[in-house]
């Protein structure tokens, strides 16, 4: 799956609601204030560019963004005693946003990189040798996977994090270039028993090296 989710589009899109009542009540006669602008128009409009996004910021700004209109709507609501429907509705709508974002499956998209996977190249499982330069020695780890920003490497010699290294890759399959030599840096670690190793991140791939690798990615597919 490469495509976020339609849902948050959907979810995102609900905040669109205060805009369009804002625009109504002007219409209807009411005085524009700047306050009223605020809320009604440059909060909803920031939150959902944040939710579609998947920010932390949009994250935080949807659940501020409740409480303050919140706040507002039971002061209105209690002063005046009037305009149910428009209570109610924000209700609606706080409660619907609210039991989406707050999903712990969907509030992870937003504080855990990993999971945007619609932000990630396309990666081919391998179990292919290579060869690696780390300053004066070379190292002959396993390549796990492979897309076009990098590859894993399961080695037990670990680098440490923006370490730089020369990455050797031996293609195994007729393509246009047989081996590739890009630079690499060590973007992350792990020391799990499970997978051991280290992500590289690629740079100054050529673009006829981004298409074998993207051929050879699709050929793996």
């Amino acid at each position: 799956m490469r495509k976020r989710p339609f849902l948050l589009f959907l979810c995102s899109l609900l905040f669109l609601y205060f805009p369009v009542e804002w625009t109504i009540r002007l219409s209807s006669g009411q005085p524009f204030r700047w306050v009223e602008a605020l809320f009604f128009v440059l909060l909803p409009l920031f939150l959902i560019f944040g939710l579609i996004k998947v920010t932390k910021v949009g994250w935080y700004t949807l659940v501020s963004m409740i409480a303050l209109w919140g706040i507002q709507d039971l002061n209105l609501y209690y002063s005046t005693r009037g305009q149910a429907w428009s209570l109610l509705s924000h209700l609606g709508i706080y409660l619907l946003s609210l039991s989406y974002f707050i999903n712990p499956r969907v509030r992870h998209l937003y504080f855990d990189p990993k999971m945007r996977w619609w932000r990630t190249k396309p990666r081919f499982e391998t179990f292919l040798p290579l060869v690696i330069q780390r300053e004066n020695h070379w190292d002959y780890p396993t390549m796990r996977n492979i897309s076009e920003g990098g590859c894993f490497l399961e080695t037990s010699q670990l680098g440490g994090v923006a370490e730089k290294v020369f990455v050797y890759i031996l293609l195994p399959i007729p393509l246009s270039v047989s081996v590739i030599k890009v630079e690499g840096e060590v973007r992350w670690v792990s020391n799990s028993q499970s997978k051991r190793g280290m992500g590289i991140q690629f740079h100054g791939l050529s673009q006829s090296e981004q298409s074998v690798i993207r051929e050879f990615v699709r050929r793996g597919f």
